[in-house]
Order: structure tokens, then sequence, then C-alpha cells
């Protein structure tokens, strides 16, 4: 399956960009003239032309500036397609933070280049600057560490949705202002195509999206506390049952916790399955002590699926499940999946104690001889390494990792180390903010 990766993502943007204006500026014969104008640390420029480094610089940051951010914007939406392209929405939102704080220092490099007109005045221009400051903040708060942990999910998602509005203001200050973009056709029509483009996703994200992705409505029928603060969560359909693959998560809106706030959590129970189950770690407010918080009988409201880990990428070759904590619960489900060559699965988590599922697999292991089941409590093993997975032709296995950043990324390193290609290993990320 070909999906776009952030390694092939962020050079496609950049290549754009520099073919763009490239062609543009070759072929412009235009007359843009700095008259006087000043910058913010590189002094005035009078009666100088367009060629001048402060304005070609300062607007390719610009128009950067804009098309990220649409981008952005476009990968909030959730559509499918988009979904599709990146290979699953948590690929898609993990491009997405990191492409925001990338805009960010494109922006400030904009406003630091960019030569401002002294000799006109109009309303562009300090809208442009309260976008500049307001977009700034904005992705501060979204996405510095410190501040996403002090900053409720609730409260985070709505100002998050701001940044569309803040977006707006920045495209029309561009529209007002005078800038070399409007001289160069290409750039022209692409910038404002995507900028177009860009609101058109937010608008839809803000106002449209609960009218064309309906919930499906599920009651809680049974609540299981486990070890660990973990809770398993079964219900039943009161309505259209949820469709979905092993291994995909979904969007769940809890009211008793909240009306408005939705978290999302893989399903641990399989598509075959009469009801959904999902098994929930408390790992933040929402999710600490959720037993005590949910009720039998409750209803959910569910949006989705969304995500492609699936042991359909690789079925033609063994495969090795390596799982990390409550990274488990997906494979809980792939396990009673149909896969046609041996699968090893193993599960590392500090003790013993921390395993609530290991009878439940050994079980499986028993019965299917496709299948076999390893815990790697690192208390009296260490920590997991390829070494230990005692792998024989390594090269001819597919790889589908689930856990903790450390553990992924580790895991990942020396599979690469080995000779494994990124295409035979297949990852799910954790955190969606």
């Amino acid at each position: 399956m070909r999906i776009l990766k952030q390694e092939i993502y962020f050079p496609i943007i950049i290549g754009i960009h520099f073919i763009f204006w490239a062609v543009d500026l070759y072929f412009y014969n235009g007359n843009f003239i700095e008259v006087h104008s000043d910058t913010l640390f590189f002094g005035e420029l009078t009666n100088e032309s367009w060629k001048n480094t402060h304005r070609i610089l300062g607007e390719v940051f610009s128009s950067w500036v804009v098309t990220v951010f649409a981008f952005n914007f476009l990968m909030a939406s959730r559509a499918r397609w988009v979904e599709n392209l990146f290979g699953g929405l948590d690929k898609m939102y993990l491009i997405h933070r990191r492409s925001g704080v990338i805009a960010v220092f494109l922006l400030l490099a904009h406003f630091i280049v960019v030569p401002r007109d002294l000799v006109t005045f109009n309303a562009g221009k300090p809208l442009g600057f309260y976008a500049f400051i307001l977009i700034i903040i904005g992705v501060i708060l979204s996405a510095a560490p410190i501040f996403k942990k002090k900053i409720s999910y609730h409260k985070w998602i709505n100002f998050h949705k701001l940044m569309g509005v803040f977006y707006l203001m920045g495209v029309i200050h561009g529209m007002l202002v005078d800038s070399l973009i409007k001289e160069l056709p290409i750039t022209r029509v692409y910038v404002f195509g995507m900028s177009f483009i860009g609101i058109a996703a937010w608008v839809y994200r803000a106002f449209l999206f609960n009218l064309f992705n309906k919930k499906l409505e599920y009651s809680i029928k049974t609540i299981t506390s486990l070890d660990n603060d973990i809770t398993e969560i079964e219900m039943s359909a009161l309505g259209d049952n949820f469709k979905y693959k092993a291994g995909q998560f979904a969007f769940f809106t809890f009211p008793s916790i909240s009306k408005r706030e939705q978290h999302p959590f893989t399903l641990s129970s399989h598509p075959h399955d009469d009801n959904l189950k999902v098994t929930i770690k408390g790992l933040g407010d929402y999710t600490n002590a959720l037993a005590s918080k949910v009720t039998i009988g409750e209803k959910v409201n569910i949006e989705g699926p969304y995500g492609k880990f699936s042991s359909g990428y690789s079925k033609e070759k063994e495969q090795v499940w390596i799982a990390g904590g409550i990274g488990i619960t997906p494979f809980l489900s792939l396990v009673n999946d149909y896969y046609t060559n041996n699968v090893t699965l193993y599960w590392c988590v500090h003790n013993k104690s921390e395993a609530p599922y290991k009878k439940k697999l050994e079980e499986i292991a028993s019965k299917n001889p496709l299948f076999e089941f390893v815990l790697w409590d690192s208390e009296t093993k260490g920590h997991i390494t390829v070494d230990d997975l005692s792998l024989r032709e390594p090269k001819k296995k597919a790889y589908l990792i689930c856990g903790p950043d450390t553990l992924k990324k580790n895991m990942m390193k020396q599979l690469k180390n080995e000779g494994i290609k990124q295409r035979d290993i297949y990852d799910e990320e954790f955190a969606f903010r």
C-alpha cells in the first residue's frame, strides 16, 4: 500500500514551491518596485526592484505558511481519502502536529524578512500583524507539552478550532496588501487556491462535520475493572452496528463524563463479535478511574472507524507483533483475525501483574498452531531487544509495533539495523495532541 509518509510529504511541499516560484520568476517581466519599504532588521528599501532578496524570501516563506496550514486543515477534516493517503489518522495527525510547528518558524521568518510598504496604508497591514500574533499563540498552546498537560482536552480542542479564524485573517491580509505573489500567475493560483481549500476544510470540520458523519449509538453492557487501572467496557448496538476492521480505533463520547468531548480508543473486540469492546488504561483526567465514571446502560456515541493498523498489510509473510503495555489493545482484536502464516506476539510489560490478558492469549496460542505468544516482563528479563526475538530470516518477516514511543523507536531502530526495510514495519501512534 502506497502511503504519503512525512519523509515524502515535506520534500513534496518544498519541491512544489520551488518549482512554481522558479518558473514564475524566470518568466516574470513586471515592474514591481519597492518604492519605500522597511524590514524588521535589515533597514529600508527605496526604489528597489522585485529582485531584492528580502521580497522574494519573505513571500516564499508566506506562501509556504499558507499552503502548510491549508494541508493541515485538510488533514484535520478526517476525510477518508485523506486518511488513506497518509496511511491512517494517527500518522496524519503526527504530520499535522509537526508541520504546524514548522509553519510557525516559516511565519517568523516571513515577519522578519519581508519588506513593509511605508507609502500606502490599508486594513491588511494590522490584520496581518494580529493574525501573526494569534497564530503563534495558537500553535504554542496547541503543541507545547507544558500547555498540553495543563489544558483539558475539551478546552484544547475548542481553542484549536479558532486557528481557522486566525488563518482566515492571514489570507485576507495577503489579499489586501501589495505582493509579488499577485504578479506571478502559477504561484498566485496555487497559493490562493490552497488557501481556499484550507478555509473550506476548516469550515467543514468546524460547522458541517457532524451533519455528514452521523454517530452510532451503543449502550454499555458490562464494565470490568482490571489491574493496573485498566477498564474493559463492552457495548451493544442500539441501532445500526458499527462496522470496522480488526486493529482500528474510533472516537467515543461518554455523556456521563462529557457530552461534547470525544476520545479515541482502539477496539479490542473483533468485527465478528456481537458487541463492541474497548480496553482503556487510565492515562489522564478523562481515563483515570474510568470504571467509576460510567454506568451500565449508559448511551455511548461512536464515530469512525479510523486507522490502518492491520495484519492485512503483509498476509503473505510471517509476522512479529510487539506490544508495549496497553499497546496490546489492537492485537486483542487482530489475534482473532484470519492469517495464513505464523504470527508471534511479544507483550512487553513491567511485571506479570500488568498483563491481565495473559491467560486468554495463552489459551488462543494453545488452540492455534499459527500463533505463538510470549510475555516479556522487563522486571526479570530487562528491556526487550531484537536479539531476544531470536529471528530466523528477519528480512522475510513483517513487524507490527504498538506501544510507548521509547519501545517503538528502540525496536524500529534495531530492526532497521538488522536490514529490515521500513515498508515491512507498521506502527500505531499513541498520542493525538
